[in-house]
């Protein structure tokens, strides 16, 4: 009898474990925040679950609440890399008593990488580190020509960063051809900030001509391990799909050196 029981908790711990993770996913945040309270109620000392929660609050602006959370995932384990990131992450927002920033919906699609269509690349000209420090892995960015940079923006507007000469002048290129692109991060800390960048529209003239070409056979890897794993998925997950996934440096051999029309005047109208 106690073994069929036990059977029936865990079952019900991942379906309400998946359930925190789809509100989350369809930026329904309080409503994830209180699927993971109700789990908590069940399963008082689940880890997973008050990392979920710390992220529901930390999407609702609640900086107090999320750090609780957190600091009771590390209290029960201490060797939770994801609460000690946020904790160190909250503790500055709280301080500064920061204003939450907007947010939308996680589309896990961001995070596939598909060869030629994405970029994963790591930012220079950082923001301040009060702008980095409410960023988490799974944000949206915006991408802002100025002149002859890129710059990466929040959802606030605020900068947080640009991107390399060279694979921004390739993405101004692009876009003067009529490509549009995402970009989102990957991950983020007050000293380094990663992105993955996603041809959104390829310009009919282009062709099949790839955003960005490179030699690594890697196609169709999946970034969410650093995404919906690092603040929402349940860890009793026993598949064994994580991948470990290597940066696609836009300075690697071959990288960006695909050639674009030269017939094409760009000019940025800011």
């Amino acid at each position: 009898m106690s073994v069929f029981q036990s059977e029936d908790r865990l079952r019900l711990k991942r379906l309400r474990s998946e359930k925190a993770i789809q509100l989350a996913m369809q930026n329904r945040w309080e409503e994830a925040a209180e699927m993971n309270r109700q789990m908590l109620e069940l399963f008082p000392n689940d880890v997973d679950t008050f990392n979920r929660l710390g992220k529901s609050l930390l999407e609702l602006g609640r900086y107090q609440d999320s750090l609780e959370a957190y600091n009771q995932a590390n209290r029960l384990d201490p060797t939770s890399t994801i609460a000690q990131k946020n904790i160190q992450r909250l503790a500055k927002l709280v301080e500064e008593h920061a204003p939450a920033l907007p947010s939308a919906p996680l589309d896990p699609r961001l995070f596939i990488e598909e060869s030629g269509r994405t970029m994963v690349t790591t930012l220079i000209e950082l923001g301040s580190p009060e702008i980095l420090a409410k960023l988490t892995s799974g944000d949206q960015l915006q991408l802002e020509v100025v002149g002859n940079q890129v710059r990466v923006l929040d959802l606030a507007g605020e900068m947080v960063g640009q991107l390399e000469p060279k694979l921004g002048q390739r993405v101004i290129r692009l876009i003067g051809m009529g490509n549009r692109y995402s970009a989102a991060v990957t991950s983020a800390d007050d000293r380094s900030l990663r992105v993955i960048l996603r041809e959104a529209h390829r310009d009919p003239a282009m062709g099949n001509r790839p955003s960005f070409p490179t030699l690594a056979a890697d196609a169709g890897r999946a970034y969410t391990r650093d995404i919906l794993r690092y603040d929402l998925e349940d860890d009793d997950d026993e598949s064994g799909d994580d991948v470990e996934v290597e940066e696609l440096r836009p300075d690697a051999e071959g990288a960006l050196d695909d050639p674009l029309p030269d017939d094409v005047d760009i000019t940025d109208d800011n």
